[in-house]
């Protein structure tokens, strides 16, 4: 049976991530509250449960609010607890580090540090002494193994693009942490975009498009493609070669001109794509009492936490991060003018400013944000802000979109 959640009205007393942070004494240092004659412990489930709370159980999220973790530290209270013995941030550490940083920010303030989330968990500063080992998963940091799991993790790589013959017959890229098949495409020029780029190296990839590897090396020119890039080098050609370049190049110039022609009517049939692939959820309009309007301004796709979350067109990123009661959301200008909000997203993967490509990841959903369960809140809007919503439904079905 299809999850079904939702999103409810923002209630500012009622703030759905933690807010750990730690007052500042007299002498201006960051101090941690020091409680007395009570058993300060949660276990391993219950710490699992508030992350799942706060960050649908993402150990290593970090979207660029301030927040970090699994626990959602803000860098304060990390390092005011001790944290940075394990890590930098609290995203970087493992699972087991964060609980040991959370068993004394818990205490040190209570369970009212993660305010909204300790009630759901049943988080209290009586529970059993947790079964963690943060030191020990510090080993194996060393030739190139993860301090998470032990196994050996790909090592970067810087960017590159290379020739691979003297007759230019392929030219390849190698894939850099952060990269994506549509940003390649786009930054790249790709003929066909990433959809061509995918095609072309499916067996490097595999079966997800959306699953790329930092040191893969992908073939950026498939087959009849021309070159993305040229360049004057000398030529060992005859003068029949050459002679044959000059009388050719009336046809060739007609072919570039053919091309251009084409290329411009392809970019006004352009059409959407789905933000995910899912049947719809609660509508748009939908009404009732649990809406700041009085009624749903958005539509709303049940899917597992984790599903890629796609831009339905090329855009400008004008808000990555927090959103309130919308969690973390990410909202994209379009050339047409209109907005696109992508909200409850457990992962973001762009930021402000950032100029995105029809169908390519910006994150993955999840329930973050007041939200009764995983799925993805997705708007339309004529402005920025919340309260300028149109229908998204009809907004998609009329670049294409079958849903």
């Amino acid at each position: 049976m299809a999850v079904r959640g939702r999103h409810r009205r923002y209630q500012p007393n009622r703030i759905n991530r933690a807010s750990l942070t730690v007052t500042a004494g007299g002498a201006g240092m960051a101090l941690p509250l020091i409680g007395t004659g009570v058993a300060h412990a949660a276990d391993v489930d219950t710490w699992n449960k508030v992350a799942a709370c706060e960050s649908t159980d993402n150990w290593s999220i970090n979207t660029g609010n301030g927040y970090y973790g699994g626990l959602q530290f803000t860098q304060s209270t990390w390092e005011a607890y001790g944290g940075q013995v394990y890590a930098q941030r609290a995203d970087q550490a493992t699972k087991d580090q964060q609980i040991a940083i959370a068993e004394k920010v818990l205490k040190g303030q209570g369970p009212g540090a993660w305010p909204v989330c300790s009630v759901r968990a049943g988080l209290t500063r009586g529970g059993g002494t947790p079964a963690i080992t943060p030191a020990a998963e510090r080993t194996g940091t060393e030739s190139g193994t993860s301090p998470r799991t032990g196994k050996r993790s790909v090592r970067d790589v810087q960017p590159q693009t290379t020739p691979q013959s003297r007759a230019g017959t392929a030219e390849m890229y190698t894939v850099v942490h952060g990269d994506t098949l549509s940003g390649i495409a786009g930054s790249r020029h790709v003929q066909g975009g990433w959809q061509a780029l995918y095609d072309t190296n499916r067996a490097t990839v595999g079966s997800d498009p959306d699953l790329i590897l930092p040191g893969q090396r992908l073939n950026l020119r498939g087959k009849g493609q021309t070159p993305v890039h040229t360049e004057s080098t000398p030529s060992s050609t005859s003068k029949k070669a050459k002679t044959s370049d000059k009388t050719s190049s009336h046809k060739t110039s007609s072919k570039t001109s053919s091309h251009k022609t084409s290329s411009d009517t392809a970019k006004k049939t352009d059409t959407l794509v789905a933000p995910v692939h899912a049947a719809t959820g609660t509508p748009y309009r939908a009404a009732g009492a649990s809406w700041s309007k009085g009624y749903h301004t958005g539509v709303d796709f049940p899917v597992p936490t984790g599903t890629s979350v796609k831009a339905v067109a090329a855009g400008q990123v004008v808000s990555a991060g927090w959103g309130g009661s919308f969690g973390y959301q990410v909202v994209i200008r379009h050339a047409d003018g209109r907005y696109t909000q992508y909200a409850h997203l457990s992962a973001i993967s762009v930021k402000d400013g950032q100029s995105v490509v029809g169908g390519q990841r910006i994150g993955r959903s999840g329930s973050t944000g007041n939200s009764t369960g995983p799925h993805l809140h997705f708007e339309v809007r004529t402005g920025p802000g919340f309260g300028t919503d149109i229908d998204p439904v009809v907004y998609l079905r009329a670049g294409g979109v079958r849903i």
